[in-house]
């Protein structure tokens, strides 16, 4: 599907049989739009549609977004009702589809280069939807100061959760818009403790410039990155075998009824995981999922690697670590 500009929202009429749970327990068809804005710092709002959270922020000119989710309906002309001044651009967290569906809504999109493959690749329920993947792109790398007059946000390429991923610091506010590299729940170490601990040490060196970080799945107290940094050192200095091999994983919010009426209930945000329950089992890994009631979640997925390797967890210092026992050291 071309791009153009002003390109009106996806066609969503193949889920309206699929019903989405609301945080007050209210239904409706997923192909029905839902905006809520919560302001969480002056000139800073929180959007939830669905999908992860986008994020607004308000310079002196203009507005900018951050990330912009897969919820039905124009995110972009909600976000616009926030403040007067326009917003035209939108900025990329990581290239994942609940991050990035809606993209096109926007006249140009910030990322980094290596988030631009894949930007537009639909996964679960959403595969085989047509989605605009030629709209105006600029790159961005480490270091990048992005000016919003009276307002900066400072760009961090750290990649944890996804290759290609990027921060932004505000160091005004004192907020550190960190997609999913740094979600408050759980920490994934993805490519090998030695490695997810530099990164780490990378966040605790501007620690004194954050308070809040503003994640992919909510807001987080900034203490959470001391607290992987410690418990990242702790496994690094001989105690790998600590963490457990089965173990309930974080696991995002549930619906409250799995269906109703025949139809199926999804909670808001939180993307469709069912598929990967079926995955685990067929890859024999049923004893985890009498953890979970049978459940698949995001954290499971990497037992789906093609290498076959078992993750661990970890918890302390009031936080949980998932890591591979064979990634503790670089290769």
């Amino acid at each position: 599907m071309y791009w153009k500009k002003n390109m009106g929202p996806l066609d969503m009429s193949k889920f309206h049989d699929v019903l989405i749970e609301d945080e007050d327990g209210g239904l409706q068809p997923k192909d029905m739009p839902y905006f809520k804005a919560k302001l969480i710092a002056p000139g800073t709002w929180q959007v939830l549609s669905d999908g992860d959270y986008t994020y607004v922020v308000e310079g002196e000119d203009e507005l900018i977004a951050i990330d912009s989710g897969m919820g039905a309906g124009n995110i972009r002309e909600f976000c616009q009702t926030l403040s007067e001044k326009p917003l035209y651009r939108l900025f990329n967290t990581h290239n994942h589809f609940d991050h990035t569906a809606n993209n096109f809504l926007f006249d140009v999109v910030y990322m980094s280069q290596k988030s631009y493959e894949g930007r537009c690749q639909p996964f679960g329920d959403f595969e085989g939807m047509e989605i605009p993947d030629d709209y105006p792109v600029v790159f961005l790398k480490d270091g990048d100061v992005i000016n919003l007059k009276g307002r900066e946000l400072e760009v961090f390429h750290i990649e944890e959760h996804c290759s290609g991923s990027l921060q932004f610091l505000d160091r005004k506010a004192r907020i550190l818009f960190c997609g999913d590299e740094l979600n408050g729940n759980f920490f994934d170490s993805r490519i090998s403790v030695e490695h997810s601990f530099r990164n780490v040490k990378r966040w605790m060196s501007i620690r004194d410039s954050y308070d809040i970080l503003c994640a992919g799945n909510g807001i987080h107290d900034g203490s959470y990155v001391e607290r992987y940094y410690e418990t990242l050192k702790y496994i690094l200095n001989g105690h790998e075998n600590e963490g457990e091999e089965f173990y309930v994983p974080y696991m995002d919010s549930r619906a409250s009824v799995n269906s109703k009426e025949g139809k199926p209930v999804y909670p808001r945000r939180s993307p469709n995981m069912d598929f990967v329950a079926e995955a685990m089992k067929a890859e024999g890994f049923g004893k985890h999922l009498e953890l979970t009631d049978g459940r698949g979640c995001f954290c499971f997925m990497r037992k789906l690697n093609p290498d076959g390797i078992f993750d661990r967890q970890l918890e302390m210092n009031g936080c949980r670590v998932c890591y591979y026992l064979n990634r503790i050291w670089d290769k």
